[in-house]
């Protein structure tokens, strides 16, 4: 090609002119500003969805927690100042007497306490307790706690409180830290 004719296009672009620059700085920041409104979009889309599901998870729980028995402190006045005897399994529970928790795969002496503390204190309340609000009773107690799975913890106090020794003893060779190992 020959040089004059390049010369000859009426518009040549300096790259080092002002105006070239100006250009180039708004569309870098429009394709900036762009690419940011999407990714914000996105972010927000996600932690919205987070949310709602948190939202769902807070919902089950207060259903179930509305579906409980007496709170703690209405079960310390019944109990009768304060006698709170220990039933072994053999035994035929009677009233709210306290049971050994630690019998249940996954719980022992430190959440026993905690269960008792809040008023589950034999095989027939924990039962019929839902493991979602067990859950929210170790995560009350604190992070160390959180980590325990009780999913399983009802239906092996079901057995217990129906003296279904054998049935309770082969599930727990299943279980580990109470969860079903597979």
């Amino acid at each position: 090609m020959d040089i004059t004719k390049l010369r000859m296009i009426p518009f040549q672009l300096n790259p080092y002119s002002k105006s070239i620059a100006i250009i180039e700085i708004v569309i870098i920041l429009a394709v900036a500003a762009t690419v940011g409104y999407f990714l914000a979009r996105w972010i927000m889309r996600n932690r919205l969805h987070r949310m709602k599901e948190e939202i769902d998870l807070q919902k089950i729980e207060l259903s179930a927690c509305q579906s409980l028995p007496e709170p703690a402190s209405s079960l310390k006045n019944n109990a009768g100042k304060g006698a709170i005897r220990t039933v072994y399994p053999t035994e035929k529970q009677e009233g709210d007497a306290k049971q050994d928790l630690k019998i249940i795969e996954g719980i022992g002496p430190k959440i026993e306490e905690i269960l008792n503390s809040n008023g589950i204190r034999n095989y027939s309340r924990l039962a019929a307790m839902p493991p979602v609000r067990i859950a929210a009773i170790l995560k009350g107690a604190g992070p160390r706690f959180q980590l325990h799975d009780p999913t399983t913890w009802p239906k092996q106090a079901s057995l217990a409180n129906e003296g279904k020794w054998e049935e309770l003893a082969e599930l727990k060779i299943k279980l580990i830290s109470g969860r079903t190992v597979n």
